[in-house]
C-alpha cells in the first residue's frame, strides 16, 4: 500500500501525486493528515482504492469515475460532486450538497449531512446514517436517497423521479408526496442496509416520490 503525507502538498501538488501513483499501477493508496484540502481525488477511475485519513474540504471525490474512495473524517461541501460511478463512504458528517447532480455510484455518510442532499440527483444511491438538513432531493431526477434520522424541510421539493426513503421525521416539499413501501422497495432497502452495515428496521422509513411526474408542465400523475 503507498501512502503519502497528504499535509506536505498543496491540493494541485497531491493531485499530481495521486494520479502519478496510479499510472505506476499502485491502486491501493492512503493519504493521511489532507489537512482540509479542497478537490483532492477528483475524478478518479475503475481500479483506484484510496483511504483519506483525516478531515477534508469541499468538493473531494467530484467526478469520481469509478473509485473506492474512504473518508476518515468530516468532509466539506459537495462531496462526489457530478459522480458517474464507484463508490464513496465518508466515517463521518459532511456539510451541504452530498453527491449535488450524481449520475450513479454510491455515497454512504456514516454521519450527519447539511442541506441538499442529492439535488439534481440522476441515479446515484445516497445513504444518510444520521440526519440530513432541509432541501434534500431537490429537482432530483431519478435514484434514491436514503436517511435512517430526521429530513428536514422542503423534502423531495419539485422532484421529478426517483425515491427519497426517511425513517425519522420529515417536512414535504411542493411536488412531493408521501407513499407506502412495497416489496421492491422493502428488498432494496434490506439490501443496502446489510451491504452498508446499518442498523436500522425496514419497517420505520416511509417512501417519498414525486406527485406528478410533470410539475413545471403538465398534470400527468406519478405510477403508484
Amino acid at each position: 500500500m503507498e501512502t503519502i503525507k497528504a499535509e506536505n502538498y498543496t491540493t494541485r501538488q497531491l493531485n499530481i501525486e495521486i494520479k502519478k501513483a496510479l499510472s505506476e499501477e499502485k491502486n491501493n493508496l492512503t493519504l493521511e493528515n489532507p489537512g482540509k484540502l479542497d478537490s483532492i481525488a477528483v475524478g478518479l477511475g475503475p481500479g483506484a482504492e484510496i483511504t483519506l485519513n483525516g478531515d477534508v474540504g469541499d468538493f473531494v471525490a467530484a467526478l469520481n469515475n469509478g473509485a473506492s474512495i474512504e473518508i476518515q473524517g468530516n468532509v466539506g461541501r459537495y462531496v462526489g460532486d457530478n459522480m458517474t460511478s464507484g463508490e464513496i463512504i465518508i466515517k463521518g458528517s459532511a456539510e451541504e450538497g452530498v453527491g449535488f447532480g450524481t449520475y450513479n455510484g454510491t455515497i454512504v455518510v456514516y454521519g450527519d449531512a447539511g442541506d441538499a442532499v442529492g439535488q439534481l440527483n440522476k441515479g446515484g444511491i445516497l445513504i444518510i446514517d444520521g440526519n440530513m438538513g432541509k432541501l434534500a432531493g431537490l429537482y432530483m431526477l431519478s435514484g434514491d436517497i436514503i436517511v435512517t434520522g430526521d429530513a428536514g424541510e422542503d423534502t423531495g421539493d419539485w422532484m421529478i423521479g426517483g425515491n427519497i426513503y426517511v425513517a425519522g421525521n420529515y417536512e414535504t416539499g411542493t411536488n412531493a408526496a408521501v407513499r407506502e413501501l412495497d416489496n421492491q422497495d422493502q428488498d432494496k432497502l434490506s439490501s443496502l442496509l446489510q451491504k452498508y452495515n446499518i442498523d436500522a428496521p425496514v419497517k420505520d422509513f416511509i417512501k417519498i416520490g414525486p406527485q406528478e411526474l410533470r410539475p413545471f408542465y403538465g398534470k400527468e400523475e406519478a405510477s403508484k
